[in-house]
């Protein structure tokens, strides 16, 4: 399994944390002003299989930049080990855009 953060930062305080480790323990931080533990588990064998072919199927991204003005619900998704990894930065928007980014993303909330 290979390492993946995803992170979005929103408005009032929303933020959202998703790790998952190479050996496919996972964590995820999400909340607003009234912030809840994480929650951890270990992808299933389906989850990662989903996860590594949503990956593939990305490739690298498109750029899609902050629209003007915009202030909020940026996202990064870090793909690979430390040293290797593709760090993609985009506006969360994007997802009605990009197929195959809306696809891994998903993938990643459901968790």
């Amino acid at each position: 399994m290979t390492p993946i953060d995803y992170q979005v930062v929103g408005e009032e305080d929303y933020a959202l944390k998703i790790h998952i480790d190479g050996d496919g323990q996972f964590s995820v931080e999400d909340g607003t002003y009234t912030t809840e533990p994480p929650r951890k588990g270990r992808l299933t064998e389906t989850q990662s299989e989903q996860v590594v072919a949503a990956v593939r199927q990305l490739g690298i991204p498109r750029e899609h930049p902050m629209p003007a003005g915009a202030t909020a619900f940026e996202a990064r998704l870090t793909v690979g080990e430390p040293g290797e990894q593709a760090v993609y930065a985009f506006w969360e928007g994007a997802l009605a855009e990009d197929a195959e980014l809306n696809n891994l993303v998903r993938l990643l909330e459901t968790l």
